[in-house]
Order: structure tokens, then C-alpha cells, then sequence
């Protein structure tokens, strides 16, 4: 359970981002549904550390109460291991029976494209899914060299933005209505689906579960017009872009850039070892991902993993849910659990 000692100590222990955060996982199950956990095993000097939001079945499968399913919380809440991967198959193999053990059919894990896990040791126990590349600034290279990489375009709008006067505010938690408002005016703009419609209670519980971890970035026009803003998370040498928006009114100047560009610095500053900027919607190389790749040259890799740990029960659900068996379509099935695909 989240209030358990051990998982923090793990976290401690070992890099970690913050959708490891217990804080995070109890936010997550309450804004997305199911029951906030995480599995722990240790082995010798080995420790082993998922977050998960535990969830019952969609009622129209009829499954037995007891059956479950369970997920990463958003973001890249990938498994955690220390001190090597040299126990990973084994911490799977676990994972697995202790999962049977409490009736979950099937997990969906997002992996983290800066917290890297053994390919070949997943791929033994269950299915690994590219989804494509993302952005990040490795805060080891020095100013000039991370100024380099930013493309022509983004350093000209940069540029002009600082030339007409805007400037970038940092944690002024009194513009947190006008960053929400931004925010679903952007979603709502870019046609996005509603799992990126976050309530206004979901950005109040985010800022009062993190606390000094979460940053607001906002850049005001000579008037003090918020233009646009985004949402960073510090955790143990990381800085991650959550969420961001930009005003209608100032679209055509991108704003946005200008928020990127000083939080690259501001991170370098405090010491921080990256900048992860994400990629684009549901990890595709898309316009968004465009936009963030001009940005930098570094790459990390997106990959989600499905496991199936009850195959038996996992049979008798898709066969409620009218899918046939076959593994083939399982490889080219874009939703998993297929059981669920009615829900989307």
C-alpha cells in the first residue's frame, strides 16, 4: 500500500522519476479509477519495485469479482530495479505468480525511455511495444552546445519573443487558473481524447500531492498576460514536461518556445541531469513530436510491455468480449487488454 515504508526506501535507494511517487500513484487512482498499489520483492541486495493502479472489470465481461487487471499510472511509471537487471526474469517470474495469486489477469506497464530495462528479459514473459522516440536534453553538454541543437526556427521565434518583451514566470501559484484554462483550451483545440482532459481538481490534488517537486512555467506579455505555460516535475535528477497550453490570441508567435528554452537552462542550473520533453501523442512522430525535436538531438525510446499472466482467464474475457483467439491478432492489436477494447 502507498503508506508502506518500504516504498520509499526503495525509491531512495535508486533513480526513480516521479510517477513512482506513492504521493503520484494514490493521485492517479483517484483521477483514473482502481485501487492504488504497488508489487515489492527483494532477493539478496536485490529489490524490485512496480506501480500499479489495481481495477476491477468492466461489469459486461460477467467475470467473477475477484478478477482484476491492473496498470502503470500515466506517464512513464516504469518497474524499478536495483542494483543490476541481473534479476529481472526472476522478479518477473514473481511478479506473475503474486499477481495470479490475487486474481489480476493481465498488466499493462509504460516503460520509461530514461530508466531503461533488459529487452531480452521482457520479451521471455511477455510483449514489448515500440511506440517511438523522445526528446530530452542531457544537461551534462555544456549551454552552447544544448543552444546548438535547437533548430533555426525555434531559435528566430525565441529570439523575437524576448525582442517584443515576454518574460517567463516561475512558480506564481496565483496563475494556476489561467495555466488550466490554457490548458484545456489547447486540448480542446488539438481534438484531444478525453484521457488528456484533466479536471480542474486533478492540477489542485497534482500540486498538493507534489508539492516542491512541481513547477509552474508561464510567459507573460508586457501586460502581464499569460501567453503560455507548462507544468515540470524535479525528481532525483529529472526534469519532466507534464502539461502544457498555449493562449489562442498568441498562437502565431509560439510562446511555448520560450518556456522550453529557459526550463532547459533553469534545470541545468539546479544541478538536474535532464530535461525530458516526451514525444508526441501516444508516442507516434507526430506534429507535437516535431515541435519538441527541434529542441535537441537526443533521443529516448518510448515502449509499453503487455503481460498476460492468467492466459486461461484472459481467454474466457475476450471470449466474453466477442474477440477470437489468436495470437496473431494479438501482436496487431492496438489495445490491450483486448477485453477492454469496448471501453475505448
Amino acid at each position: 500500500q502507498p503508506d508502506d515504508p518500504r516504498w520509499r526506501q526503495h525509491l531512495e535507494a535508486m533513480p526513480h522519476d516521479f510517477y513512482h511517487l506513492p504521493d503520484y500513484v494514490e493521485l492517479c487512482a483517484k483521477h483514473e479509477g482502481g485501487a492504488a498499489a504497488a508489487f515489492y520483492a527483494e532477493e539478496g541486495e536485490s529489490t524490485f519495485l512496480v506501480p500499479l493502479l489495481i481495477r476491477s472489470l468492466p461489469a459486461e465481461l460477467g467475470a467473477p469479482s475477484d478478477w482484476q487487471d491492473s496498470v502503470s499510472p500515466y506517464g512513464y511509471s516504469t518497474p524499478l530495479i536495483s542494483p543490476s537487471q541481473d534479476m529481472l526474469p526472476d522478479f518477473l517470474n514473481a511478479f506473475a505468480q503474486a499477481a495470479r495469486q490475487r486474481g489480476i489477469v493481465t498488466t499493462f506497464f509504460r516503460l520509461h525511455p530514461l530508466l531503461t530495462l533488459d529487452h531480452l528479459a521482457l520479451r521471455k514473459f511477455g510483449q514489448l511495444i515500440r511506440h517511438g522516440e523522445t526528446v530530452y536534453f542531457d544537461l551534462a553538454r555544456s549551454k552552447e552546445e544544448l543552444w546548438s541543437q535547437v533548430s533555426t526556427n525555434h531559435r528566430r521565434n525565441i529570439k523575437k519573443l524576448v525582442r517584443l518583451g515576454f518574460q517567463i514566470s516561475v512558480d506564481d501559484w496565483t496563475r494556476l487558473p489561467d495555466f488550466i484554462n490554457l490548458y484545456h483550451a489547447t486540448m480542446k483545440r488539438v481534438e484531444a481524447g478525453d484521457a488528456y482532459f484533466f479536471s480542474r481538481e486533478y492540477f489542485e490534488d497534482l500540486r498538493a500531492k507534489l508539492g516542491d517537486r512541481l513547477h509552474l512555467a508561464c510567459v507573460l506579455t508586457e501586460t502581464g498576460t499569460v501567453a503560455a505555460a507548462g507544468l515540470f516535475v524535479s525528481t532525483d535528477g529529472i526534469v519532466q514536461y507534464h502539461l502544457g497550453g498555449t493562449a489562442p490570441a498568441y498562437l502565431s508567435l509560439a510562446p511555448f518556445k520560450l518556456v522550453i528554452d529557459f526550463m532547459w537552462r533553469w534545470a541545468q542550473e539546479g544541478s538536474q541531469r535532464a530535461l525530458h520533453l516526451g514525444g508526441g501523442v501516444g508516442g507516434t512522430e507526430d506534429s507535437l513530436f516535431h515541435f519538441k525535436a527541434g529542441f535537441s538531438s537526443t533521443r529516448g525510446e518510448f515502449y509499453s510491455y503487455r503481460l498476460i499472466v492468467d492466459h486461461e482467464r484472459n481467454r474466457i474475457l475476450e471470449q466474453a468480449a466477442g474477440i477470437q483467439n489468436s495470437s496473431s491478432d494479438l501482436k496487431q492489436s492496438a489495445f490491450f487488454p483486448r477485453y477492454r477494447h469496448a471501453e475505448r
